[in-house]
């Protein structure tokens, strides 16, 4: 950080993933209640995916509006909003007296949180130079891996102790704190009053995008492109998987190896655990390192990528473990392979979006992602009902990756481009969204 002039850049960084951790405890809370509530409301397997995808169905639909929101709110202004929206959530599904007030809830939440990745992307791309920004994407995506390490033990516990309510009651609160955090504590750059001149400097020769507001017409060239759209079904490929072992992964310790619900809080806890490292170490500090030294940056980007979906292939055989051991590993080196792919995706649209456009480019690429979510979640439950494991559900994903592999394969390829929005870091062939 030679030359940086100042470390507000990372506190930021720091708050940004607060608010992704958040998200993601929220999120998980769901998964883990999953069996005490099928109990409580006599569910099976097929209809407890109708229960688990809520959430998803409403985040997907407000992805598009959402990265248009933040490119003309802020994200300083909008999540304010959504956070308090967060605890309200939490709130409704701990007081639920029936099925309807607990699906409510879920939507409301997929709502309130929609904006949340797409703003973090859009966030990162305006405080970090290129040369950190992977490091600075995987703070933010890593704190989805870090949530579910910590929400499954502790919202098993918390809901063993005192039942299922009690853990939504714990996330409601949680995300109260976070709003009062983030209130004080977010501004943009070019606001910010704890920002020197000279990290101002560094940030913005480095490539980073603060200025960046809506024009005429951006929009419009992010959605006639086909790089674009090839990316954003590439990452569907990548959420598809890793969305449906984080809903599923405690009934899958639960049901195929019969263990108790804080056993299977446990169990989820390590792979991603696992997951959260090799991303901060790999896809983080690994790629930042390799494109300051001179490496191809797109080359470093693609290579990853396809390195670390097909890695996440393994989640296949996790299915057919003899022993919940045997499941954790395979699951671990799955999960390690989709978190290292996770911030070069996500740092994608911050460097091949049109001007004004990196929200609504997230917000796409976002859309598409909690598309493939929500179906998988419902077919991973029918299929895991109807032939009574989950081997077919993981290999189905397989075959997600593997077309997730072919896409981002195409998408990287370094070719001369138009309207760009390049740094002085980047190749000059790369960054791009008409073709």
């Amino acid at each position: 950080m030679a030359g940086s002039g100042g470390r507000t850049r990372w506190a930021i960084g720091g708050l940004i993933a607060g608010g992704i951790l958040v998200n993601f405890v929220d999120r998980t809370a769901l998964s883990v209640a999953s069996s005490s509530i099928a109990t409580d409301f006599g569910l099976d397997l097929a209809q407890l995916g109708v229960v688990l995808s809520a959430f998803t169905w409403s985040y997907c639909l407000v992805q598009l509006p959402a990265g248009l929101l933040v490119d003309m709110l802020g994200i300083s202004r909008l999540t304010r909003i959504a956070s308090l929206l967060w605890s309200v959530a939490g709130l409704l599904t701990a007081i639920a007296g029936g099925l309807g007030t607990v699906i409510a809830a879920r939507l409301l939440l997929g709502v309130a949180e929609g904006p949340s990745m797409v703003g973090a992307s859009k966030a990162t791309a305006a405080w970090f130079p290129v040369g950190e920004r992977g490091m600075a994407t995987a703070l933010f995506d890593g704190a989805t891996k870090l949530a579910n390490m910590v929400a499954f033990p502790v919202l098993a516990f918390v809901m063993s102790e005192w039942g299922w309510r009690a853990g939504f009651l714990f996330t409601s609160v949680l995300s109260l704190l976070f709003t009062a955090v983030w209130w004080i504590g977010y501004r943009d750059p070019s606001e910010h009053p704890l920002l020197g001149a000279a990290e101002r400097e560094f940030i913005l020769g480095g490539g980073a995008r603060d200025a960046d507001r809506p024009r005429a017409g951006g929009l419009r060239r992010a959605l006639g492109s086909r790089r674009i759209w090839a990316l954003s079904l590439g990452f569907a490929c990548y959420g598809y998987t890793i969305n449906i072992v984080l809903t599923w992964m405690p009934e899958f310790f639960q049901r195929q190896f019969h263990v108790k619900l804080l056993a299977s809080g446990l169990y989820s806890m390590v792979p991603w655990a696992v997951a959260t490292v090799a991303e901060l170490l790999l896809g983080g500090w690994l790629v930042d390192h390799l494109v300051r030294s001179g490496r191809d940056p797109w080359a470093v980007r693609r290579w990853v990528l396809v390195a670390g979906l097909a890695c996440g292939a393994t989640i296949g055989a996790a299915g057919t473990a003899g022993s919940p051991g045997m499941a954790v590993a395979w699951m671990s080196l799955s999960l390690a392979g989709l978190a290292v792919a996770a911030p070069v995706a996500w740092s994608l649209p911050g460097l091949l979006a049109p001007e004004g456009a990196v929200g609504a480019v997230s917000g796409l690429m976002n859309f598409a992602n909690t598309a493939a979510t929500a179906c998988g979640v419902l077919l991973t439950g029918w299929l895991a009902q109807t032939t009574g494991s989950f081997h077919a559900p993981f290999l189905f994903a397989d075959g997600m990756l593997a077309a997730g592999v072919v896409l981002y394969w195409l998408v990287l390829r370094p070719r001369p481009v138009a309207g760009s929005h390049a740094s002085h870091d980047e190749s000059p062939s790369v960054a791009a969204v008409t073709d």
